[in-house]
């Protein structure tokens, strides 16, 4: 007679294939566009294309990196060579932990 109970809320997670227009990521991520552009121009974060070709758009990638950049300027005063240096360390140890996570089910 009356509708069953929902007993759990399903999260909302955005597909693999979103991307988000300069000014989309510049609200998500709470930073100015020139930012963006700064980091772009000075190799830590790419766009989801070629700006030149089909503008500013970035993916969810984009967005965490460009939340980690911020939370590293910001909370640690690194600077761009520091948070360049960082972003290249933590994509290797990401990179070895898959090689290490494959070799071991071997």
């Amino acid at each position: 007679m009356y509708p069953e109970p929902i007993s759990a809320v399903a999260l909302f997670e955005p597909g693999q294939e979103i991307i988000y227009s300069i000014e989309e990521a510049a609200r998500i991520a709470q930073i100015p566009r020139r930012l963006i552009a700064v980091y772009f121009r000075s190799g830590l974060v790419s766009p989801a294309a070629e700006p030149d070709n089909a503008g500013w758009y970035f993916d969810d990638e984009a967005i965490r990196t460009l939340r980690q950049i911020e939370r590293l300027r910001n909370s640690l005063g690194m600077n761009l060579t520091a948070i360049k240096l960082v972003l290249e360390l933590t994509h290797e140890v990401e990179r070895l932990r898959q090689e290490l996570r494959f070799l071991r089910r071997r």
